[in-house]
């Protein structure tokens, strides 16, 4: 006798002898670590035949019997399964529950023809820029033709390789939504970088994680670690009809020469003018001029102890450090008053070149660039803990970048006090034109000349300063033809690299605080 199925809006805790019919729409392994041979679980998500999403898990030691059974857009019966609470951060499936297999759970292959196919849930581009019913922890599948696409980067991020890719995607009404993935899913994208295809690449996103910035309201989609599955011109249904919707001409792909996961902007602008030449730290205080400089140079050390992050005014364009009044938090600047804050980074780094060193100020926008994770987020990370450096931070140190830091009066007043970043180039190109002997200098090498300090001053006048993040800085600009006189390196970055400018706003975390001690 055949057996009863059982819908998945149906299941609960006390099936445990149920049946279920249902197709398999995504597998994946997740490794015991990153980068590790061996699997901690497998991971499968399904569909009845109502189109009711299953996120199933099969524990390490079943995952040999049933992995080499399991085929995608297969149909199975699955019987004896425990169902328990969906306890994952983020869902594959709205549903409460979930199913995992056990030492009873039987699986079989059916060949039902007649089944529905729901392979993926569509979520319009238009929906997700309107912010129509969006959950941050539910992942979702999107398709889109590339439109732009950016350099491949190599990152460290808490001490471990990371890469990563942005790319922009606009569906058939001309709605564009950026895009970045991850790790293994960028193989997927990099053949596409540069490419001289003229065909559209058409792109299908299952299983993608939405991020919405709270500052701005705007909307990015990025990969969500092994469950993100990304399928490139397939010949699935939603291809082809995506194809017959085109209209006309589409928008052709530009592949865009990026130095920081959407971030640079008009930093090449600066460069492209011919008007900003990169300096080096003993220039900066011989000089002793006023402005914006770009300057090449390595973090050997971080300042910051616990005072890595400070918490700011929910204003936007504010984000002056506020100041802690009973239970309240009270911004002097914008004269209003908050219960809870933002936290934003400040790491004071000790940052040397060839010649020279200095402390600088890595303000909220660069860090969350560099670490690739929010100050809210790295602090609840370690929460438990005191306050302290975390590792992410500290795997800042042996970083060669090109910096451009604010330079005013108070820097040449007291050595101690540090040179704000306004922005950051990270990409190793760069720093091998301007000052190659950066990336391969050993430490002990890089013993600068040491200035000497006024130790009448304290970190306190830092903490005085207006905190904000730094394009929030105004500073007077030097003039061109002082900047000319200047022994500076008189190199244009247009002579070897250009890009277009793109742009990245940082994710700010609103969390609500408690007195810090």
């Amino acid at each position: 006798m055949a057996p009863l199925y059982i819908l998945g809006r149906d299941i609960s805790p006390m099936n445990t002898t149920s049946a279920i019919k249902v197709r398999l729409i995504r597998s994946y392994e997740v490794p015991e670590r990153r980068g590790a041979a061996s699997i901690k679980c497998q991971e499968c998500i399904f569909h009845d035949k109502e189109g009711t999403v299953l996120h199933v898990n099969i524990p390490k030691e079943f995952v040999e019997k049933y992995s080499a059974m399991l085929k995608i857009g297969q149909v199975y019966s699955i019987r004896n399964f425990l169902v328990i609470s969906n306890f994952y951060t983020y869902k594959t499936s709205p549903h409460k529950y979930m199913l995992k297999f056990y030492y009873k759970t039987v699986v079989r292959e059916l060949k039902d023809i007649v089944f529905p196919s729901h392979m993926f849930r569509l979520q319009p581009l238009s929906q997700l820029k309107q912010k129509i019913d969006i959950n941050e922890k539910e992942l979702i599948d999107l398709i889109g033709m590339v439109v732009e696409i950016n350099t491949p980067q190599d990152k460290v991020i808490a001490g471990k390789a990371t890469r990563l890719i942005d790319f922009l995607l606009e569906d058939t009404e001309g709605t564009q939504i950026k895009c970045t993935v991850w790790d293994d899913h960028v193989s997927k994208l990099e053949p596409f970088y540069q490419s001289t295809k003229q065909d559209p690449v058409i792109i299908l996103l299952q299983f993608c994680r939405v991020k919405v910035d709270l500052s701005t309201g705007d909307i990015k989609v990025c990969s969500s670690f092994d469950v993100t599955q990304i399928w490139v011109n397939s010949d699935f249904p939603e291809f082809q009809e995506f194809r017959d919707r085109l209209k006309g001409e589409q928008t052709p792909m530009r592949s865009i020469v990026s130095m920081s996961n959407m971030s640079y902007g008009s930093a090449f602008e600066d460069f492209s003018s011919g008007q900003m030449n990169v300096f080096t730290i003993s220039e900066i205080y011989q000089k002793k001029e006023y402005g914006d400089f770009w300057v090449a140079a390595k973090i050997v050390g971080i300042e910051s102890s616990w005072d890595w992050f400070y918490v700011s005014c929910k204003s936007h364009g504010c984000n002056k450090k506020l100041t802690l009044r009973n239970t309240l938090y009270d911004c002097d600047k914008c004269k209003r008053t908050w219960q809870e804050g933002i936290l934003r980074y400040r790491v004071k780094v000790r940052a040397v070149d060839l010649d020279g060193n200095a402390p600088f100020i890595l303000w909220d926008k660069e860090c969350t660039e560099l670490l690739g994770i929010s100050a809210t987020d790295l602090r609840q990370k370690i929460l438990e803990g005191p306050l302290r450096i975390p590792r992410e931070i500290e795997s800042l140190v042996g970083l060669a970048m090109l910096f451009r830091i604010a330079v005013r009066k108070e820097q040449f007043d007291n050595l101690h006090n540090a040179f704000a970043v306004m922005k950051v180039m990270n990409d190793p190109k760069l720093v091998s034109v301007y000052c190659p002997e950066l990336l391969d200098k050993p430490d002990k090498d890089l013993t600068s000349e040491v200035h000497p300090l006024d130790y009448g001053f304290s970190d306190e006048e830092l903490d005085d300063e207006d905190v904000a993040e730094s394009p929030g800085i105004t500073i007077k600009e030097v003039n061109e033809g002082d900047a000319s006189d200047c022994g500076a390196v008189k190199r244009s970055l247009l002579d070897e690299f250009s890009s277009t400018q793109s742009s990245k706003k940082t994710k700010e975390c609103i969390v609500k605080m408690e007195k810090l001690d």
